[in-house]
């Protein structure tokens, strides 16, 4: 029995020692962890991450030294995840921060990541609504996309695949309005946009020439030969607006019949006598012979219809006679059902005797035709007309002034325009008897295609700032012509396009200080070949914009005109 306890109590015995011993142990151990380095945590794209909206992207951490880890993704305090992973979407753009936690055995670490979500770029077609090509002649068009990193091109004429390149070769022997339309597509999706194409006849590339009266051409105006006069004693300069014609060609000229002798396409015609004469003009091309004619009448001397100042006169015209803007955003052709009804709003500006600008020109051509009460004298060394604009330092869009007597004494401007020269005028860049031909829009709402008598083409564009429904006369049924003198385009672009100015010389142009801004001289009227006009004063005057251009944000430039005064207008 004794051996039995004895049993007993070394079985308890040892059982209680190994209860100590595995206690030592695991305090040993939980002191072993408890010293250890904690847990490593790092991230793959360096813990910085982007993401498009509407995207996800993978938060992928990197855990080393941890012991038994527990994880868990969090944001703003809301849970995002429980794994080493997270997936995040990219709801709104931003820059957000999430935390990723371990907790192990030995040790607890948090860190953060940075998440920056981004907006979805789609390219961005910057072209314009429509443009204007030739029948049978190959055109080129070129697009005009912004985030077009890695796109890809589709172009479509009439619905048919013509090119999968950034541009386009279009040749057609259909005429008429066509459609056009490009897709463009990036890794962020696909955009597309559709262009009207007016194709022109073939034939409207072929030589040809006409005399300007200084006025709209267009279908619905009578085409009849062009009337200009001379007062007696004084010489006229005649030149004709080519059309696809080489300057430099050899003209025949002749004169009520008789041949001249000169052969360049200028004429300087002095009439003996008063009366009408009929001049014309031929050139040899490769397509025959091209001819175009005038008449003359050679009226009374210079001076017979002079109209003095008397009481009542006003300093400012008073009599507005033909308003025929281009096309362009701030013409207001959707109140403009007639020509009357367009000339009748400068009217009323001419009676309020506004000191403002009073009338937008819309692009290149584009005219204001008004007269005063009086005959306007031209002061020998001193500025004869003020012509007020809306120009500043880094806006300007000038408009050539033309001057025209009463030579026949009818009250109207039917006689012969003169231009006043400008800085520009005699410069290689810069043409007389350029002319514009503006068609209309198949639709409303729409760009306003183009093309000129060099052959170039472009478009008034229509764009988001200026939403009325015509940029295109109502008044015009189909085309109209627009001719005078253009000057080069001068803009410096940038996130704000400036169109510089020019010397002096223009309305709706700042200048340089060499004379007075808005200040002209009508000894410096020239004829068409640039020689002095010398007139002794003058009854009408038009004001017409000089610029055939336009900005990406701008749109076309238009000259703002203000009322002419007579600035020596004195009662005598």
């Amino acid at each position: 029995m004794k051996l039995k306890n004895n049993k007993i109590a070394l079985a308890l015995t040892v059982t209680f020692f190994s209860a100590v011993l595995f206690l030592l142990s695991a305090c040993s151990d939980k002191n072993k962890n408890h010293d250890a380095e904690p847990p490593v945590v790092s991230f793959t794209e360096s813990g910085e991450y982007t993401v498009k909206t509407g995207k996800t992207v993978q938060l992928s951490a990197i855990v080393e030294n941890a012991v038994n880890p527990s994880y868990l993704w969090k944001l703003n305090g809301e849970t995002l995840s429980t794994n080493i992973n997270c997936t995040f979407t990219g709801e709104t753009v931003g820059e957000y921060f999430p935390v990723f936690i371990v907790d192990a055995n030995n040790g607890h670490v948090e860190k953060k990541v940075k998440v920056s979500v981004l907006p979805v770029v789609l390219p961005e077609i910057s072209m314009p609504g429509a443009y204007a090509a030739y029948s049978e002649k190959e055109f080129k068009i070129k697009a005009k996309v912004k985030n077009a990193d890695n796109a890809s091109y589709k172009w479509f004429f009439n619905e048919q695949l013509i090119s999968s390149a950034d541009s386009c070769i279009i040749f057609t022997s259909n005429t008429g309005y066509q459609t056009l339309a490009l897709e463009v597509s990036n890794s962020e999706g696909t955009v597309s946009k559709s262009f009207d194409v007016l194709i022109i006849p073939k034939s409207e590339l072929n030589p040809s020439m006409y005399f300007s009266d200084g006025r709209y051409r267009s279908p619905n105006r009578s085409e009849t030969t062009v009337n200009l006069s001379v007062p007696l004693g004084k010489s006229l300069t005649l030149s004709p607006v080519l059309v696809n014609i080489d300057e430099q060609s050899i003209f025949s000229w002749y004169i009520d019949g008789a041949v001249q002798n000169t052969t360049g396409r200028y004429l300087n015609f002095t009439p003996s006598q008063k009366g009408v004469h009929s001049v014309s003009i031929s050139t040899e091309t490769t397509l025959g012979k091209i001819e175009a004619g005038i008449t003359v009448k050679c009226v009374e001397p210079e001076g017979t219809y002079y109209r003095p100042k008397v009481a009542g006169n006003k300093a400012g015209a008073s009599k507005a006679f033909e308003y025929i803007p281009a096309p362009g955003q701030f013409a207001n052709f959707d109140g403009y059902a007639t020509v009357e009804d367009a000339t009748v709003e400068i009217q009323n500006k001419l009676n309020e005797n506004s000191t403002g600008w009073i009338a937008s020109l819309g692009a290149y051509g584009g005219y204001m035709i008004v007269g005063f009460d009086h005959s306007v004298d031209n002061v020998d060394g001193l500025s004869d007309l003020k012509i007020s604009g809306n120009a500043f330092p880094d806006s300007n869009e000038p408009g050539t002034v033309w001057v025209m007597q009463d030579e026949n004494g009818n009250g109207l401007p039917d006689d012969t325009w003169y231009e006043l020269k400008g800085s520009e005028t005699g410069k290689p860049q810069t043409r007389q008897n350029y002319a514009v031909t503006y068609y209309k829009p198949r639709t409303e709402n729409a760009s306003v295609p183009w093309t000129d008598n060099c052959g170039h083409t472009g478009s008034v564009d229509r764009n988001m700032y200026h939403l009325q429904t015509r940029y295109f006369p109502s008044f015009i049924t189909e085309k109209y012509t627009l001719c005078g003198t253009c000057i080069a385009l001068t803009i410096i672009e940038g996130n704000i396009e400036k169109p510089v100015s020019y010397p002096w010389g223009y309305v709706d142009n700042y200048g340089d200080g060499s004379r007075p801004a808005n200040e002209f001289w009508i000894e410096d009227a020239v004829q068409a070949d640039g020689s002095p006009a010398n007139l002794k004063y003058i009854d009408f005057v038009k004001v017409q914009t000089a610029i055939n251009g336009k900005g990406m944000v701008l749109g076309e430039l238009s000259t703002e005109t203000g009322i002419p005064f007579d600035m020596n207008y004195v009662l005598q």
